[in-house]
């Protein structure tokens, strides 16, 4: 079955053209970032309307907890906007407890003598504290973890916090320069074999992480002397880091609705060093490998359609050759 995107009719009220009008650059990059599309991107639209039109609208409405943001007075936003940060109230932490009061006092890492309302100087803004409602633990109603970064990121080395790498109003995530700042890809030849280092040592949670559907991918090629194709690894399960979800039947890739259990979790944690080995074809003079990041599956955005919108595209995180000399 094909699910076609639709837009959801929701009481939403959008409170961030107000911090425009002063925080002029602020605004324009937040306007471009994630948070300000979240209800925008074709795959997460695709995605709600599946689960509605298969678990229904109840489920369906979670996805708007960190999508948009509830305001104290009714209605919700039209996406993580300004006041998700700072003028929320948090709540027991979690995504739907999350409020925005337009009247209380506006939150800032320091106090301002020239702002026109008032302001309540917040220490934790410059913390994990606002990323955590929606960026810790989120489980779906089994239990199934559904997003890990919040532990993941728990035990980070050296503990810089989110914004550290996630710049503020900006909240690049995966942005080219953010994704080629992920990991580093190195070759070497050890006799007859080919070995390939996979460090995440630009992360400070898991590779990747977020939503299951995010997938990075090895990509390893050996080229003969005219640079055709001798052989790949495409059909080596371990070079696929991802975190892949099961229905009740045990069926993989499992929809968060259906999700019954986490069949598999081949991430990359923050630091990790990783080897694969491949043998090196007869008549191979190079190799060439590639890291690359998918934020959905190819075959589910074929389902959506999706497959040709760029931004959905596979970024290629890192890259690696090694030639190999003629024998004798």
């Amino acid at each position: 079955m094909i699910v076609t995107p639709f837009f959801v009719a929701l009481p939403l009220a959008l409170t961030a053209p107000p911090c425009a009008d002063c925080h002029t650059r602020a605004h324009q990059q937040w306007a471009v970032s994630a948070h300000g599309r979240s209800q925008a991107s074709p795959l997460y639209l695709a995605m709600r309307a599946w689960a509605r039109a298969e678990a229904g609208e109840a489920f369906a409405e979670r996805c708007d907890h960190c999508h948009t943001v509830a305001l104290a007075e009714g209605g919700r936003t039209a996406a993580v906007e300004c006041g998700a940060c700072h003028l929320a109230r948090p709540g027991d932490g979690s995504p739907a407890a999350l409020r925005i009061d337009p009247a209380g006092p506006v939150q800032a890492i320091q106090a301002s003598g020239h702002a026109p309302h008032e302001i309540a100087v917040t220490p934790a803004l410059a913390a994990d504290t606002p990323c955590l409602p929606c960026h810790a633990q989120l489980t779906n109603p089994a239990g199934v973890p559904l997003c890990t970064t919040g532990p993941e990121a728990a035990t980070r080395p050296g503990g810089a916090p989110c914004i550290a790498c996630h710049r503020p109003h900006a909240f690049a995530g995966t942005t080219p320069d953010v994704l080629g700042r992920a990991a580093t890809l190195s070759l070497d030849r050890r006799g007859d074999t080919l070995t390939v280092t996979v460090i995440a040592r630009g992360v400070g949670h898991a590779l990747p992480t977020g939503s299951a559907l995010r997938q990075v991918r090895l990509e390893v090629e050996f080229l003969d002397r005219r640079g055709r194709r001798l052989a790949d690894n495409r059909h080596d399960p371990e070079a696929l880091f991802a975190r892949l979800l099961a229905d009740e039947d045990g069926r993989v890739p499992a929809p968060p609705w259906r999700a019954r259990s986490v069949a598999q979790d081949s991430r990359l944690a923050a630091g990790e060093r990783r080897v694969l080995s491949y043998p090196i074809p007869p008549g191979a003079r190079s190799a060439e490998a590639r890291l690359a990041y998918h934020r959905a599956p190819p075959a589910l955005l074929a389902r959506f359609d999706l497959a040709s919108q760029p931004a959905l595209a596979p970024h290629i995180i890192a890259r690696a050759a090694l030639g190999f000399p003629p024998s004798h």
